[in-house]
């Protein structure tokens, strides 16, 4: 029977995180360019509405409209990078307190405190785990939430989404 206190299960727990806090890293970069995109569109929109022109002159029926969608945007894309940052952190703190429960584990186990030691740094190894799935799960509804932003900007714009079919290229 394998105990809490085995090398293996930590050492396990280990690998998991780490490319969790890569995958939020990673994604965090994409956020960060959607972001600068967005902060320049909502600039655009702020000259037009200023009566300077700018980029955005004459693309929407709405400009009020717009910009509301561009500012909710970018607010929904702060959100989200802010959130990546903790889950790449909560996962890196995983990752070490892993490395942690295993050195403890991989100890003397004939000593009750080292075994209170493990326990602990299992307890918390899983916990900061469950905390940075919730980051991520939650950055990726407000991601869910920023598309959805740009779709509708599209929308108000007259611009059509394209199908699947279209979008690779086979027009009918």
């Amino acid at each position: 029977m394998v105990t809490i206190d085995s090398a293996a299960i930590p050492l396990s727990f280990v690998a998991g995180p780490a490319v969790l806090a890569n995958v939020c890293a990673i994604l965090q970069n994409g956020v960060n360019i959607r972001h600068a995109h967005s902060v320049d569109h909502w600039r655009s929109l702020q000259s037009l509405r200023a009566g300077q022109g700018g980029k955005a002159a004459g693309l929407y029926s709405d400009t009020d409209a717009a910009i509301a969608l561009s500012g909710r945007r970018v607010r929904l894309q702060l959100r989200a990078t802010e959130l990546l940052t903790l889950g790449t952190c909560s996962f890196g703190v995983t990752s070490l307190l892993s490395l942690g429960w295993s050195m403890l584990a991989d100890a003397d186990s004939a000593n009750a405190d080292i075994d209170w030691r493990a326990a602990a740094f299992s307890v918390s190894t899983i916990f900061c785990a469950w905390v940075g799935l919730f980051i991520l799960m939650t950055a990726a509804v407000t991601v869910i939430q920023e598309s959805a932003a740009a779709r509708e900007l599209m929308q108000l714009h007259g611009l059509n989404v394209p199908s699947q079919t279209e979008a690779a290229g086979d027009r009918p």
